[in-house]
């Protein structure tokens, strides 16, 4: 019963924003069940009236009769499709509610689910078999429906002749008991098999968003091999299944039909006797016959519950972590960005001990117009301070503000129109180039989105209305990058945010690309991260980050003089090609 509570209370919000569709379907239910309990006394009446040679009121009976069982497959029509419709539009509402919370969440949410796992829940746990999207109307209305025609059967079973109705329920302890003492092994098999059906969409997930890999390693039959390992137990789980359903109703069948050997020989004798007629008879038994349904019905509701509740319970857990507080604030002037006194840790991470920050009281000041560049090996920290200097990642200690608002007060809105950010990873969607370029925000002409291309150095390799693959795929790795490029150019930002991306460009296109970009962007900002002597070269001042802390600060050349670790850094640009690659093929994890 906790159980039930938990789930009925989750989905209360969604009941009432549907008041009237769920009215509409109450309504039709009971005019269903009502339709069904007196559709066996009508033709009680036909046949005691045919039995007792009154022909007229027979006749009148089946004129009554037809039209009931029209009216009654009428509504035995509306009434599925009208729960479908219900269905379909709680798994819409559903679904939009928590891809809407989802998109609320802090970055450190997105490291601690993998995408998979959400996909999972945002598909399988709504819409297949028996989920959310089923039991948001049709699961919860089918056994209302079955406790209406239990009760309404009964009553009228009881008022024909309650010493028969006695006997026809005799097995239905029977019945009961069997349902109780096989809920806890239904509900162990359906668990079972949506496990085994997380496990292959996790496989499947993994395959195709790692193909290039499997390709190029030639893993093809290993993954042949993983998948059909998940395939066969997932069949197995579903043969359980489908056997100990089979098995159950079989019994409950014959449960069902021992009652009915038992009303067939009693009410015989009850007839002969003419202690009931005919047609009390007949009523009996039809009545009789459709008992197993309902009481199937109610058992599986309860067994349903628990598998719903156990992905209530995975949508839960994910409202219940942290979420982005969105500021408010419009600050009319943002002329420089300012890191002051930041330390930073991931949550797993022994936040407490400073050996263990990954940032340490950092100051950094970056002045409208100036280009900044962050210089330090790998693991330094330099993609974490250009994530915390986005507003996407919150320090554990300090301030990061924008022309003195922090950057957490600063709304949503206005950060996308005055930071303008280029990740590692640069991620392209499905759509037209202009499409990834703009990603649907408004105010955002063509004229602005060739300007950005043309900056971005992209504008005469391809139109705007290309239509790329998911990820870029059929793009270099370069092009990739430079969209990525013009994503944040396009807007015009008075800061922007480069981490490591001009490391995909050729020496040539990345002086190109400094010099448009201060053609397109004046007076903008601009902090980059960087392992690329080019780019260093081309900035007004050069940190050094390492170990988590600014250590020096100056101009390339100074740096270059004055610092064997900062020499260091760029000779390995003039090492041998072997070792320059094997460089590339360390992750970045700055």
């Amino acid at each position: 019963m906790r159980q039930l509570r938990k789930v009925l209370r989750w989905f209360l919000p969604l009941w009432r924003t549907q008041i009237r569709g769920m009215t509409l379907v109450v309504m039709l239910t009971a005019l269903a069940v009502a339709a069904n309990t007196i559709y066996p006394l009508m033709f009680k009446f036909v046949i005691d009236n045919i039995a007792d040679g009154h022909a007229l009121a027979a006749r009148k009976w089946v004129l009554i009769l037809l039209g009931a069982g029209v009216l009654q497959q009428i509504i035995q029509w509306i009434l599925p499709v009208s729960r479908a419709w219900m269905n379909l539009h709680f798994s819409l509402n559903i679904r939009m509610g928590i891809f809407s919370r989802l998109l609320r969440k802090t970055t450190r949410f997105f490291v601690k689910y993998r995408s998979g796992d959400l996909v999972t829940r945002l598909t399988d746990d709504i819409d297949v078999d028996d989920k959310l999207s089923w039991y948001s109307c049709s699961g919860i209305m089918r056994p209302v429906e079955a406790f209406l025609s239990l009760g309404f059967a009964l009553a009228v079973m009881f008022a024909l002749d309650w010493r028969l109705t006695l006997f026809a329920f005799a097995p239905l302890p029977v019945v009961v008991w069997l349902l109780t003492m096989t809920e806890k092994l239904q509900e162990r098999h359906y668990s079972e098999r949506q496990r085994r059906t997380s496990e292959t969409v996790d496989v499947l997930e993994s395959a195709f968003s790692g193909v290039r890999i499997v390709l190029s390693y030639v893993a093809e039959r290993a993954q042949e091999i993983l998948f059909d390992k998940a395939l066969v137990q997932r069949e197995r789980a579903e043969k359980n299944v489908l056997t100990l359903r089979a098995v159950l109703e079989g019994l409950g069948a014959l449960m069902n039909q021992s009652g009915v050997i038992v009303v067939l020989f009693v009410g015989a004798v009850y007839v002969v006797r003419h202690e009931i007629t005919i047609g009390d008879f007949y009523a009996f038994v039809t009545y009789l016959s459709r008992l197993t349904g309902p009481l199937w019905t109610i058992s599986w509701f309860f067994v349903s519950t628990t598998l719903v509740g156990a992905s209530v319970d995975r949508f839960k857990e994910l409202e219940q972590e942290e979420e982005r507080e969105p500021g408010q604030a419009k600050p009319s002037c943002v002329d420089e960005l300012v890191l002051e006194q930041v330390s930073f840790a991931w949550p797993s991470e022994l936040a407490d001990d400073e050996g263990q920050l990954l940032l340490k009281k950092v100051d950094l000041r970056v002045r409208a117009g100036e280009t900044v560049a962050l210089v330090g090996p790998v693991g330094c920290g330099k993609s974490t301070m250009l994530e915390l200097a986005a507003g996407l990642l919150e320090p554990k200690q300090g301030r990061i503000h924008l022309g003195g608002t922090e950057v957490s007060d600063i709304a949503p809105e206005v950060m996308g129109e005055v930071l303008g950010w280029v990740p590692q990873e640069n991620l392209l969607f499905s759509g037209s180039v202009a499409e990834n370029v703009s990603l649907g925000r408004t105010g955002i002409s063509r004229v602005e989105i060739d300007g950005a291309l043309l900056t971005a150095c992209v504008a005469d390799e391809f139109p705007r209305e290309r239509e790329i693959a998911q990820g870029g795929v059929g793009l270099s790795g370069g092009q990739r990058s430079r969209v990525a490029m013009a994503r944040a150019l396009v807007t015009k930002p008075a800061f922007l945010l480069l981490d490591d991306a001009t490391s995909a460009l050729d020496a040539e296109t990345e002086v190109l690309f400094w010099k448009r970009t201060r053609q397109w962007l004046p007076k903008a900002g601009i902090l980059v991260s960087t392992h690329r002597e080019a780019t260093a070269r081309e900035a007004d001042r050069v940190v050094w980050l390492q170990e988590g802390r600014l250590i020096h600060e100056g101009r390339h050349e100074e740096l270059l003089r004055d610092h064997a670790e900062y020499q260091q850094l760029f000779a390995k640009e003039d090492q041998p090609a072997l070792q320059s690659e094997d460089k590339e093929l360390l992750p970045r994890v700055g």
